[in-house]
């Protein structure tokens, strides 16, 4: 059998041996970046700041203060990011 028999085989595609028209695989999303970050509308990446989950009897009333809520992670990392949840927020 040729490889061309007739298939209309596009960039996305490729013939296997026996001749069978099978598709590239997908990306998948990474999942632990899925349950640590999030996408906001206009791309920026939120996150959940360090140091919060033990050991807070140590920090003053300001530092657990300031530590509340979520902030954004730095336009560095936020391509990498953006790549891991492929499309993916929440």
């Amino acid at each position: 059998m040729s490889w061309d028999s007739g298939y209309n085989v596009g960039s996305l595609a490729r013939l296997t041996l026996v001749g069978r028209l099978v598709s590239m695989p997908k990306q998948k999303t990474h999942k632990a970046t899925k349950k640590r970050f999030r996408l906001t509308a206009s791309g920026k990446a939120k996150h959940r700041r360090a140091g919060t989950s033990h050991l807070a009897f140590r920090k003053t009333h300001k530092q657990k203060r300031n530590l509340r809520g979520t902030t954004t992670c730095d336009s560095v990392e936020v391509p990498k990011i953006q790549i891991a949840l492929n499309g993916y927020s929440y």
